[in-house]
């Protein structure tokens, strides 16, 4: 399981599950703790946990007031974060790799969300444009599509 292994990566915090979140939160990291609402699926508390600890890896401060323009853009990098944590490019050579090609099949073998998957491509978008070369394979984002490079 990809939860909690991604949780032994992070042995120094302590991560709690539980019914009582304020409202519209999935999640919650605050002073090496980070508790994500027990409503969620089993894949949607995986991308959770990730942002989650983007946050410990990349914020500051109380950022709740989304309303600040700073606090909006720590979120954001927490989020990023996250995806290339566990939507990395590796990750989707290994989904290639292993045959996991379509939206289910990563889905399932990185245990995500389908709207997380399509975020996470949103952003390699926005970083590297239509395609990137990286550890010897051509990555297309749009649409998502891996080829051994050969040049």
């Amino acid at each position: 399981m990809l939860y909690e292994s991604l949780m032994s990566q992070y042995r120094h915090l302590t991560f709690k599950e539980s019914l009582l979140m304020p409202k519209g939160l999935s999640g919650l990291y605050i002073d090496k703790q980070i508790i994500i609402n027990n409503r969620l699926s089993f894949y949607e508390k995986h991308c959770v946990l990730a942002e989650e600890i983007g946050h410990y890896e990349t914020t500051y401060g109380d950022i709740t007031n989304l309303e600040s323009v700073s606090n909006q853009k720590l979120e954001l990098t927490a989020r990023r974060w996250g995806y290339e944590k566990i939507v990395s490019l590796d990750k989707l050579i290994e989904c290639y790799v292993g045959d996991h090609r379509t939206e289910d099949d990563i889905c399932t073998y990185l245990e995500i969300t389908p709207q997380y998957l399509y975020s996470a491509i949103d952003r390699y978008l926005q970083r590297y444009g239509l395609s990137t070369v990286y550890n010897g394979y051509l990555i297309f984002f749009d649409p998502l599509n891996i080829e051994k490079d050969f040049f």
